[in-house]
């Protein structure tokens, strides 16, 4: 068993915490979002102011060269270069011809001066470039001979004159760069600064407003979880939070109302699920000893057979005809108790309820005094369930036959169908149901009515109120299980003095209703000469077995228990054509005893019967089994399945 420690465990970061973390993650971001222009703006502005100067720098120098190059100066066009190549931000300057051959440079120590491309006519240029780990704007302008003009704009804007030569230089930016690193960083301290000031002074506010009723809700929540109902919050804001203790005050009252009302429905909710299992021991107990009595009915009837068949004598006839009544009359009773235990297999297929009670309400009303009133009320309506007709009636009559006992004279019993859907709410009252879709078929009588200390025994076996021989007290355990079976459960609802009702909920489906297969007609009985290896621990079953057999002309090899019929057809497998033996045996059962049979001889023929597990006998059939017998039998049952299984033929 483990310990919830959900309310002890520390979280990994506290509400304070994350509610500091997305403050300055905010603020961080609301910050960016201001300073990130400026810091841009900045640059370009500081760009833009040296660029002007490069751009003005370049217009003297053009003009000065000009003049130098249209009256032919060397010395002068040279001064003029070396004298601009002393200015700190130029890193160097040179001037070509018109045919584009280098006339005159000027370098500053440390620089390469890097190759530009080739600009053909009057095309000029502004480049960024990096030179020496720093950046440069390397501009290009052409030289033209114009006419007379004083004005800057003239070189500029040109569009006509002869090409004199090309002017180049480079204008070094490191003191814009250093600059906006400056201002860069001055503006990301007085953030930090910001940042920081206004997150401590966040934080005392919502320590104040917010983190100390969060903690006091907290605590009060954590006093809750650990059962003390009777704990209230004292937050005097008028607030939310104040708001939210007020209403956690009236919830934790209001639990503690609904805890009784809780516990009181746990209670009958427990008792409901102990019924169900007690229902299911009495059960699987009730079955386990028809098992042993359906072997002593297996030896009556078959006995019981052999000797009419060789009785001569009318009344002897008579006498063991007798005989064999009585006994089917037990062994209907050993399937009702096998019902209980639900052991006997429902032949399923889709039945509309309606139809079912419309067919059996003739003979339902024969069971009723005519004194009694008898009402179907049947909702046209409702959906198919997936069931098996005969069961179902078993549990009409049974239903009926429980509420005729009840009723007086003039009284009135009522059948009434319907269809129901059942949810989740509906099953936290009931454990044994489940959320669906159901058929509900309600018995209703107007008699005396169930004692409420006598309710939660109604539907056990043998349990019965009426006078000693008027019943076996089986009827209503054999609906209960029978109805377990299909899927579904039955309710009572009964008061004193004012009659009863039971109510049969049944899953439904979407298929129709199909006609049941028509029986077969008697054969008469098959014969054989192969040999048959007859495997049960009940002496009286293997005897009667060999009897039986050996009349119809076979020949019996017996065995008491799964290991001595192993070892028998090791013996003798090859004179085996069939194999007969019993579900529950000591040592090794029928079942496990196949399974080896088929490691010796994968094509082995082999008959379970029981009078225990025919629940089972699908999933045996699966598996390889060619037949399930189903005790107690007849010997008519026992001769054509024997016939078959050795043809080959479908059991």
């Amino acid at each position: 068993m483990t310990e919830d420690n959900s309310t002890t465990r520390q979280p990994f970061l506290s509400l304070a915490g994350k509610l500091i973390i997305m403050s300055v993650l905010i603020i961080l971001g609301v910050s960016v979002l201001f300073w990130c222009p400026s810091i841009i703006h900045i640059q370009k502005e500081e760009l833009n102011k040296n660029i002007n100067f490069a751009e003005s720098q370049m217009d003297v120098m053009k003009r000065a060269l000009y003049y130098g190059m249209l009256t032919n100066h060397r010395d002068f066009i040279r001064q003029t270069i070396d004298s601009l190549a002393t200015t700190e931000n130029i890193m160097w300057i040179k001037l070509t011809d018109a045919n584009g051959v280098v006339r005159f440079s000027s370098l500053k120590s440390g620089v390469d001066m890097q190759a530009t491309e080739s600009l053909r006519g009057d095309a000029r240029s502004r480049v960024m470039k990096e030179v020496k780990g720093q950046r440069a704007l390397v501009m290009t302008e052409p030289i033209l001979n114009m006419p007379s003009c004083y004005n800057a704009a003239c070189h500029v804007h040109a569009k006509e004159g002869k090409m004199l030569g090309r002017i180049e230089s480079a204008f070094s930016l490191q003191s814009a760069d250093t600059y906006i690193r400056k201002q860069g960083v001055t503006i990301a301290a007085f953030g930090s600064v910001f940042i920081a000031v206004l997150s401590i002074s966040l934080y005392l506010v919502v320590h104040r407003f917010v983190l100390s009723p969060v903690t006091l809700l907290t605590e009060g929540i954590q006093k809750v979880a650990a059962g003390d109902l009777s704990h209230s919050i004292a937050i005097d804001s008028k607030d939310e939070f104040g708001v939210l203790a007020t209403n956690f005050n009236a919830m934790t009252r209001q639990l503690q109302e609904r805890n009784d009302a809780i516990t009181k429905e746990m209670d009958e909710y427990r008792a409901s699920l102990l019924q169900a299992q007690k229902m299911e021991a009495i059960g699987t107990l009730s079955a386990g000893i028809a098992h042993d009595f359906n072997n002593l009915l297996t030896g009556i009837i078959g006995y019981s057979e052999l000797a009419l068949e060789e009785s001569q004598g009318p009344r002897e006839k008579e006498y063991l005809g007798r005989v064999l009544e009585l006994t089917e009359k037990a062994a209907d009773f050993t399937r009702q108790i096998l019902l209980i235990g639900r052991k006997l297999p429902a032949m399923r297929q889709p039945v509309n309820i309606n139809h079912l009670i419309e067919d059996s309400i003739k003979m339902l009303r024969r069971m009723v005094e005519e004194t009694i009133e008898m009402r179907v009320s049947l909702n046209p309506d409702i959906r198919p369930v997936d069931g098996d007709p005969s069961q179902i009636t078993q549990i009409l009559m049974n239903l009926v036959v429980n509420a005729r006992d009840a009723v007086t004279k003039g009284g009135t019993i009522e059948i009434r169908t319907g269809e129901t859907l059942v949810d989740e709410e509906y099953c936290r009252h009931y454990a044994y149901a489940k959320p669906g879709r159901y058929v509900t078929i309600s018995v209703t009588d107007t008699g005396e009515g169930i004692p409420e200390e006598i309710r939660n025994r109604i539907f056990e076996p043998f349990f019965s109120t009426k006078t000693k021989g008027k019943g076996t007290g089986l009827g209503l355990a054999v609906t209960y299980s029978i109805v377990k079976a299909h899927g579904g459960w039955i309710n009572l609802y009964s008061e004193v003095g004012r009659g009863s009702e039971f109510r049969v909920y049944l899953p439904t489906v979407t298929a129709e209703s199909e006609p049941a297969e028509a029986l077969p007609g008697k054969q008469e009985l098959p014969r054989g000469t192969e040999t048959i290896l007859l495997a049960d621990d009940e002496e009286l079953i293997r005897t009667l077995g060999s009897s039986i057999l050996e009349g119809l002309g076979y020949n019996v090899v017996t065995a008491v228990d799964g290991e001595d019929a192993i070892k028998v057809y090791g013996e003798r497998g090859t004179d085996v054509s069939l194999i007969l033996m019993d579900r529950v045996m000591p040592k090794v059962d029928g079942i496990e005893a196949y399974r080896r049979l088929k490691r010796i001889n994968p094509g082995v023929k082999v008959i379970i019967s029981s009078g225990y597990a025919a629940d089972e006998a699908q999933g045996l059939r699966e598996s390889g089994v060619l037949g399930f017998l189903d005790k107690p039998y007849r010997v008519a049952e026992l001769a054509k399945m024997v016939r078959k299984a050795i043809d080959g033929e479908e059991v």
